[in-house]
């Protein structure tokens, strides 16, 4: 008798344990503001409005892609990019090149390559090239990968596009924060 007393309380104390773990809300991670988008002004490729960072959405995914019109090697990514366009499809874009680029290469560029069709927030010209600072990259194209508005990945070359579809499917576990702060302090230009 009371070897099933203490069985009926263990299966009570596990059930109850259950039951606490499942209705606990799943904690959010902090939010690092080191990690946040950077500031910048995009001047869009179609009438020149400036859009600031903060009009981004801050919710999602998001990609902001730095390319340049005439680079060889940005126009095979975007084709590559295209070609993968389904897999890829919760990834909102930024295409962007910098000052030192006109409108009308952006506007060729977007049009031969469809970027109207990658699913872009914006395309246009980052004045005053304030991410290629931001970020210190030396060669186009790069890449910065933003979840719910904190970075998760940078790509200095080559988009790795089985990684990419990882993280469009939730899959990606990105590396420690600790890591990517660490890269990112190594980067930042102080002003």
């Amino acid at each position: 008798m009371k070897r099933k007393i203490n069985l009926v309380a263990w299966i009570a104390l596990c059930i109850s344990i259950f039951i606490v773990s499942c209705t606990q809300k799943k904690k959010e991670e902090p939010f690092v503001e080191e990690l946040a988008m950077p500031k910048f002004v995009l001047a869009t490729m179609n009438d020149s409005t400036l859009i600031s960072s903060k009009d981004i959405p801050k919710e999602g995914l998001v990609i902001i892609k730095y390319f340049t019109p005439d680079c060889n090697h940005c126009q095979e990514e975007v084709k590559k990019y295209f070609s993968k366009k389904e897999s890829l499809s919760n990834i909102k874009t930024i295409w962007m090149s910098g000052d030192w680029a006109t409108l009308k290469d952006i506007q060729t560029f977007a049009k031969t390559y469809k970027l109207d069709q990658l699913n872009p927030i914006y395309i246009g010209k980052d004045l005053g090239s304030n991410l290629v600072l931001y970020y210190d990259f030396k060669a186009v194209p790069f890449a910065a990968i933003y979840k719910d508005n904190q970075l998760i990945k940078e790509y200095r070359d080559d988009l790795d596009f089985n990684e990419l579809i990882e993280i469009n499917n939730g899959k990606y576990v990105p590396e420690p924060k600790d890591s990517i702060l660490k890269i990112r302090r190594k980067f930042t230009i102080k002003r």
